[in-house]
């Protein structure tokens, strides 16, 4: 069995990041599981970051988040939880200010709009927020705190079509 993750599980659950540090470092899937059920059996293959890092994920279900929870792992560890269209219970309002200056503002396409410096990534805290252009968060994503090369390298995500072996 991993490292028992209760506080980030909670704040997951509670939809409310004011207070976020990060995954825990050496979080395990199967705890992270053992919290959030899976949507589906089927698992698929991903790549993250510059690194083009191979993950495999499955969606898990959880309430306030419609379009479930994306849990990417790397053998038995959890590296990444992403959620499209989040309901949280702090208004993005008044979380952008609790975590401070980005260290980064990057570029991101959501469906076929460009979204210029709406990714708002806080490698420190380990917690990336796309905010559309109407001040709307599209995406959140969830990760071990850390350097933002790393972040970059390893665990940013967007969707694009796989590159050919």
């Amino acid at each position: 069995m991993g490292t028992p993750a209760p506080e980030a599980w909670d704040l997951i659950a509670s939809r409310d990041f004011r207070s976020w540090r990060g995954l825990p470092a050496e979080a395990a899937y199967a705890d992270f599981e053992a919290r959030f059920p899976r949507l589906m059996d089927a698992e698929a293959r991903g790549l993250l970051g510059t690194e083009n890092a191979i993950g495999h994920y499955r969606m898990h279900t959880a309430d306030g988040y419609p379009q479930h929870l994306k849990a990417w792992r790397s053998e038995s560890r959890l590296i990444l939880v992403e959620a499209t269209l989040p309901q949280l219970r702090t208004p993005l309002e008044e979380l952008i200010p609790e975590l401070g200056e980005p260290a980064a503002r990057l570029d991101f396409t959501w469906d076929v709009l460009r979204v210029s410096r709406g990714a708002r990534i806080h490698p420190d805290r380990g917690i990336a927020l796309f905010v559309g252009p109407e001040r709307q968060l599209l995406k959140l994503s969830l990760f071990e705190a850390g350097e933002l090369s790393g972040y970059l390298a390893t665990r940013h995500h967007e969707d694009r079509p796989p590159r050919e072996s």
